[in-house]
């Protein structure tokens, strides 16, 4: 175990990204509002339907870069405890899992394939929500990679149902923290 990967303290909590994101839609909600000659100016060839439709479009795209960036602070979570453990050399179950893991592909891991599975059989974290975590991150996959295809989910996700899910993440695994 030679390198090493030093860890950063700017890592967003999920409800440092959920402040950022109530900001973004008042923003947004503001900006489509009706203060005066400005808004008139702004929407004077919009029907108040195209008006409201944008500001919908404009809160969907907001809500998807902050479910991407609550997802990303979750794999994170996932990584640096992986990585701990690994570093740590320590006794329990999951730890030996994740260093067999960590010697076979070292910093080739796979979230869904490696770590999540590791942590559904040497842990007592609900399989359900082993399985929401997987999905989510289907979405995650959908959104980075420009949604070019028809995602096959199995439900809708917006930003309320992501941070909800990070949520009971933090709640559920007991992450190592640097």
């Amino acid at each position: 175990m030679a390198r090493r990967v030093s860890f950063s303290d700017e890592r967003l909590a999920p409800n440092q990204i959920a402040e950022h994101h109530a900001v973004l839609e008042s923003a947004i909600h503001q900006y489509y509002s009706e203060p005066g000659s400005e808004f008139a100016a702004r929407f004077a060839s919009y029907t108040s339907e195209e008006v409201l439709e944008e500001r919908d479009g404009r809160l969907y795209e907001a809500g998807a870069a902050s479910a991407m960036t609550v997802l990303a602070s979750v794999e994170a979570s996932f990584r640096v405890d992986f990585l701990l453990r690994c570093y740590g050399r320590m006794k329990d179950d999951l730890s030996r899992a994740f260093l067999a893991i960590y010697r076979a592909k070292e910093f080739k891991v796979s979230l869904s394939d490696d770590l999540l599975d590791a942590w559904k059989a040497h842990s007592d974290v609900s399989t359900r929500l082993v399985g929401d975590i997987r999905t989510a991150f289907g979405y995650r996959h959908w959104l980075a990679h420009g949604r070019y295809w028809v995602p096959k989910l199995g439900r809708q996700y917006d930003f309320a149902s992501i941070y909800g899910l990070a949520c009971s993440i933090e709640e559920a695994f007991p992450f190592l923290r640097p």
